[in-house]
């Protein structure tokens, strides 16, 4: 049976990290499939530590979700015969099973050769011979059938593939060929099974449930080549296009772990201690313990009933989930930028926003200069008009914005520049998607970019 993936965005925080964690029970719960948590990049040490903590399955990292060679794949893996394997034995398991493609493995499943019923055929032609001694024919066919797999199979000239080429790759080399069947190996030449030109035009889309993001820019690579089947999220709608109509769940409220949970309690599913925690942890992260412009009062509810389940006081909770989750001293300055950044496309510019919550703004003062020096390498390497960082001060209820990039300029106007704080300190700002994001928006359409 093949996957249902539910992932969140790129730069995986909590709250989507949460989402398809409680997603994937959800649907397991309610639907028959096989539904598996991913994660579109790599889980920082405070979650996984949040995870192991809950007894709870870490997702699986998945960066890339363009087809592969191992997606075509059949849920069944072909028969095969080991070397020593006699010839009349691989005749009878042919005929019994009509098949007509048999691989030949190592006692560790590994990939040594090939045989086909043509080179089984040509065994008896050759043998034969222009037919004038049929009379020598019983001990001709005794010799025949004494013969071993290993003194008939191929091992050379075969076209192989790895479980993780590309399906496009692959076309290729199958179009330039004329063989029946394709050998598909992992990394350690173990075999997994064998692939057509029927294969290809049968050919699967992963299929995909989107949680918190609907945007291309902050989906996992390769997301134009899969099929996406639902996607719940609390975001602006975005760029995404599917192949069919699907469910799609977008309601502004501070978190989609919100959304999630709300799926449990109105359809009265039972939800363990552990999710619960979870859940809770996904909306006292994204909502910034209640402080956060996009809190409504949906994610107060929500978090209250959960309550009755993990018995966590939301907001107790919340400052102890921040305090732990708090590594800015361990990261380097790309990893403090990249753990949280969002692209965003505005007709033909591209910006992009990090942000961080602390509770003290002046461990930042003296990495301010070298995160800038960063953020303009980046806006050059990435070819970003604009990028900022929010370092947000949660219970100042503030903002830092730190700026690069040529058009740094328009938000410096549209932000107020303040000259005493040699920066930008907005009072109240907490939200990127609700308070910073349509400024942005709306400075650089002044500008005639979009």
């Amino acid at each position: 049976m093949k996957p249902v993936y539910i992932i969140g965005h790129k730069n995986p925080d909590l709250d989507s990290i949460a989402a398809a964690i409680g997603y994937k029970t959800f649907k397991q719960s309610t639907e028959k499939g096989l539904f598996v948590a991913a994660a579109a990049g790599e889980i920082n040490e405070e979650i996984q530590s949040l995870l192991d903590d809950l007894g709870l399955d870490h997702p699986v990292v998945l960066k890339d979700v363009r087809t592969k060679v191992e997606d075509l794949l059949e849920e069944t893996r072909p028969l095969f015969v080991s070397a020593q394997t006699s010839l009349v034995e691989l005749v009878n398991m042919m005929r019994k099973n009509d098949i007509q493609t048999v691989p030949v493995l190592d006692d560790q499943e590994k990939f040594l050769g090939l045989l086909t019923i043509g080179d089984v055929a040509m065994v008896f032609m050759d043998a034969l011979g222009t037919g004038q001694d049929i009379d020598k024919s019983p001990e001709i066919l005794r010799r025949i059938l004494d013969q071993r797999v290993s003194d008939l199979m191929k091992t050379r000239g075969l076209v192989l593939f790895e479980r993780d080429e590309a399906v496009d790759e692959a076309r290729k080399h199958m179009l330039s060929t004329r063989f029946r069947n394709y050998p598909v190996v992992d990394e350690e030449n173990r075999f997994l099974g064998l692939i057509s030109r029927f294969n290809l035009l049968e050919m699967k889309r992963k299929q995909l449930i989107l949680v918190d993001h609907n945007e291309k820019k902050q989906a996992v690579e390769g997301i134009e080549e899969a099929e996406i089947l639902e996607i719940v999220d609390h975001h602006r709608v975005g760029d995404l296009q599917t192949i069919s109509p699907i469910y799609f769940h977008n309601e502004p409220v501070g978190s989609t772990s919100t959304l999630v949970a709300e799926r449990f309690i109105h359809n009265h599913i039972f939800i363990s201690t552990s999710l619960a925690t979870l859940l809770l942890s996904g909306i006292m992260s994204d909502t910034m313990i209640f402080k956060s412009p996009t809190t409504t009062a949906k994610d107060k509810q929500i978090a209250d009933e959960l309550q009755k389940s993990c018995g966590l006081d939301p907001i107790e909770w919340g400052k102890t989930l921040f305090d732990r989750t708090t590594r800015f001293d361990k990261q380097s300055n790309e990893e403090l930028l990249m753990a949280d950044l969002k692209e965003y496309v505005s007709g033909t510019a591209t910006f992009a926003i990090s942000q961080v919550e602390t509770i003290d703004l002046a461990k930042f003062s003296e990495r301010r200069a070298s995160l800038v020096e960063l953020m303009e390498e980046m806006c050059s390497r990435k070819g970003y008009v604009l990028m900022c960082l929010m370092v947000t001060d949660i219970f100042e209820e503030g903002t830092d914005m730190i700026l690069a990039g040529a058009k740094k300029d328009l938000v410096e106007t549209a932000f107020e520049y303040d000259q005493s704080f040699k920066g930008i300190f907005l009072k109240g700002v907490m939200s990127r998607k609700k308070q910073v994001v349509p400024v942005i928006y709306e400075a650089l359409r002044k500008e005639d970019i979009v």
